[in-house]
């Protein structure tokens, strides 16, 4: 029975070390956090077939230590960042594949094509820049002739133009971020949802 509540403590314990270590869906996370996170289940997989709470506690909490220790220094010193974290690579520019770069990140131009579609892009020729980001991720730049207007440009165009533009109050649209921010909903939520 003592083992139930041991299992139930490491996992809990793993949770708030998992928190500790921050917020990132596994897309997100680079090879360090990948490593810890795959040797933290490993360790509470051990301690729960019953393989030594206290030693497991404390192994959990290197990864953790040694994880956070590595995040702050490569915050600090970027030739640190680069060996831990690696860098972008640059994958389209000013419109061509870079296939050589392709190459090094064992990459097809089916699997670049994939990702511009996710982002909306047709075509090579609308990027001036992509790259493969150190979390796997895509990063683009548009070129200009595909970039959407802003309204901040639309507004300089038509002053440009003389348009006179239409004087109106925008009603007030509830802000999603209001709940992180302030706490609270701006509108009321049904009360089952809540």
């Amino acid at each position: 029975m003592s083992y139930m509540w041991e299992a139930l403590v490491i996992l809990l314990f793993g949770f708030g070390l998992m928190r500790i270590a921050g917020k990132k869906t596994v897309s997100e996370m680079n090879g360090p956090e990948i490593i810890t996170l795959l040797s933290i289940a490993s360790v509470i997989g051990h301690a729960v077939s019953m393989e030594g709470f206290w030693e497991t506690a404390v192994v959990l909490c290197i990864f953790v230590g040694l994880l956070i220790t590595i995040q702050f220094v490569s915050v600090k010193w970027q030739p640190i960042e680069r060996l831990f974290m690696g860098n972008a690579t640059p994958i389209i520019e000013n419109g061509q594949l870079i296939t050589k770069n392709l190459l090094k990140l064992r990459m097809s131009v089916d699997q670049v094509e994939n990702r511009l579609r996710e982002n909306g892009i047709t075509s090579f020729a609308d990027v001036k820049h992509a790259t493969i980001e150190m979390n796997g991720q895509l990063g683009y730049e548009l070129m200009n002739h595909a970039k959407p207007v802003t309204i901040g440009e639309l507004e300089k165009l038509l002053a440009r133009l003389h348009i006179p533009q239409p004087a109106q109050t925008p009603a007030k649209q509830p802000n999603l971020f209001d709940e992180v921010m302030y706490g609270k909903h701006e509108e009321s939520i049904p009360e089952q949802m809540n």
